[in-house]
């Protein structure tokens, strides 16, 4: 294929160029850019320096290589937001990587045009709110989708595996669970283009094949290597056990009630006081929750699951079965029925259109890839179903990956298909495709409308949200020479829409003088570095001390809670207001508490 043919490099720039300004200018002209969760925005805290004063590697959710490089710059820009820009970079570098990909594909400049518009609306079309409101686990799915879709679409006699290669081990790096998930799509691609190829067992396919696949697992190992390295001390080492065990309770199993299981609770040493920091998340009050709790509490729900050949999960295989029925029969997201689409595309394009080659030829090559897809796509759904964690962040990369591997198979396919022959009805042929192509360019475009309106309701309701947000960090900030720890269900959301940050308007990575009296960072050696630079030894006593330390809930949250739990510690308290913060409307937002021993509190 000659640069005349494909309407020369010159040609082939300009539209990577324009499809690159209105990818990045239709989300950013729009809407600014936003982390999705406090997640998010916690793990650019750390990385920034925000959390405890200095930028560093430790941010727990990332490999530490990966926070380690990004928390670089900030040491010499400590206002610019690198975490963000790098996670634009990856989401719109690999959309602009695939674009590559399809300008070289495609030889003709109309051809080409319709290949990156349909890229372009699929993005905005299907995946617009993950392009606005940015969420790591999503970042990675992305990087992942682009592997396959490169992957399963290259040219292996020509190309290097290189740019595939590193966004494996990016998306690796960025969430490690998701990474792991979407392998098997990738394999998949592997398995295929081996079994294209008219001899298998040659050493060109090894080095082609096996060889990229092997180097892709030794860069993880390395990558994995590296973070275990870094997390050795005894300190990390203990927190990292907690978290595992946190998790495991909270997203996995699920945190048994106290009624109906309070022998049990009384046997391991957790009180209803206790109990009840652990329903609301604020287990960094309590010192005695550790890891061997946790553990004690999560074998012991472990039992009441479901266990399918020694898998444990919440819902048994039929329960799943269930809700996956129901999801593919009435609960299918847009994302659902782009995949459903594709796979009828490529059965129709490939089968119905082949060319001279005959039905059987391509139906030899053709149906297996669609069943092991079917096979590996329903087996991850079920996954997901059994332990209860369908969410957007975990479903989206998902959606993605296969939508990438299906189509990635139908431009090699349909290309293979037209290089046998054509035949007398080729025209006609080309019009059902055109005709194919128009409805679903349009389907694209109506999605487009409606992704741009639901971000737009989202984006206003998240405005309202960070106004409190905002509000609450500048008091923080206002009074440097106080602490205040948060209600972990109080920072979560308002009104549905979650307290997150812009990503590039109003950036502050100074320190925050307050941290959350749970969450996945809770007891962990940053979490105890932030209170001992503050003279703090824990939040428990530090809270009654009378050393500046104050609590911040929303209006209208239960503080009883709160002094039970000293009570049974011995120590009555009173939870006393001194504080309202507002937002720029005049609404109050947060209330701040001074904890006291209730002797001191009537003698003040």
């Amino acid at each position: 294929m000659t640069d005349n043919r494909t309407g020369g490099k010159a040609g082939r720039l300009c539209a990577l160029l324009v499809f690159t300004l209105l990818l990045v200018a239709v989300p950013a002209i729009g809407f600014d850019f936003y982390y999705d969760l406090n997640d998010d925005t916690l793990i650019k805290d750390v990385i920034s320096g925000a959390y405890t004063g200095s930028p560093g590697g430790y941010s727990v959710q990332l490999l530490y290589p990966l926070s380690w490089l990004i928390s670089l710059p900030y040491r010499v820009a400590p206002d610019f937001a690198w975490y963000g820009l790098f996670l634009c970079i990856c989401q719109f570098g690999t959309a602009i990587l695939i674009a590559v990909r399809l300008t070289a594909l495609f030889g003709s400049p109309k051809s080409r045009a319709a290949a990156l518009l349909a890229e372009l609306l699929i993005f905005l079309g299907l995946f617009f709110r993950e392009l606005v409101i940015i969420q790591y686990s999503v970042t990675a799915g992305i990087c992942m989708a682009g592997a396959i879709f490169l992957f399963a679409t290259s040219d292996h006699k020509k190309e290097k595996n290189a740019v595939w290669l590193l966004l494996v081990l990016l998306a690796f790096s960025i969430r490690t669970e998701v990474c792991l998930m979407l392998l098997p799509f990738l394999l998949a691609a592997g398995v295929f283009g081996i079994a294209s190829e008219e001899k298998i067992l040659t050493r060109a396919n090894f080095r082609k094949y096996v060889l990229p696949v092997c180097g892709a697992a030794l860069g993880m190992l390395m990558l994995l290597s590296l973070d275990m390295l870094a997390y050795h001390g005894n300190e990390w080492s203990n927190f990292r056990d907690f978290f595992d065990a946190r998790t495991k309770l909270y997203d996995f199993y699920g945190l048994p009630d106290y009624g109906s299981n309070s022998e049990f609770y009384d046997s391991v040493g957790l009180s209803r006081e206790s109990y009840t920091l652990l329903e609301n998340y604020n287990f960094a009050l309590d010192d005695s929750i550790n890891t061997w709790l946790l553990e004690s509490v999560a074998e012991y729900q472990k039992g009441k699951l479901n266990s399918t050949f020694g898998f444990v999960s919440k819902n048994s295989v039929p329960e799943a079965l269930w809700l996956y029925k129901n999801r593919l029969l009435g609960g299918a997201s847009a994302g659902d029925l782009a995949v459903a689409a594709s796979y009828l595309l490529y059965l129709s394009v490939c089968l119905l259109l082949p060319g001279k080659g005959s039905f059987w030829q391509a139906a030899r090559s053709v149906l297996p890839k669609t069943a092991l897809l079917l096979v590996i796509r329903s087996v991850l759904w079920l996954y997901l179903y059994m332990i209860d964690r369908v969410l957007e962040r975990v479903t989206e990369p998902l959606i993605m990956a296969e939508l990438a591997c299906v189509l990635g198979f139908l431009i090699r396919d349909a290309k293979r298909m037209r290089d046998i022959g054509e035949d007398t009805c080729l025209q006609n042929k080309r019009a059902a495709f055109g005709a194919v192509y128009t409805i679903a360019a349009l389907g694209l475009f109506a999605a487009a409308l409606h992704g741009v309106s639901g971000v737009r309701e989202e984006y206003a309701a998240r405005e309202k949200a960070d106004g409190r947000w905002y509000a609450l960090m500048d008091y923080c900030r206002q009074n440097g020479q106080s602490y205040y720890m948060i209600d972990v269900y109080s920072a979560t959301s308002y009104e549905g829409a979650s307290y997150s940050e812009k990503i590039f308007r109003n950036v502050d990575n100074s320190y925050k003088n307050f941290d959350y009296c749970g969450g996945w960072l809770a007891k962990s050696p940053l979490a105890r570095q932030k209170l001992s630079d503050r003279g703090y030894r824990d939040v428990q006593s530090a809270l009654i001390a009378d050393t500046g330390m104050y609590f911040v809930a929303a209006p209208g949250r239960d503080m009883e809670w709160l002094e039970a739990y000293y009570a049974k510690r011995g120590a009555a308290v009173a939870c006393s207001r001194v504080d309202e913060i507002y937002t720029d409307a005049g609404e109050t937002a947060f209330y701040v508490y001074r904890i006291r021993r209730a002797d001191n509190e009537a003698n003040g």
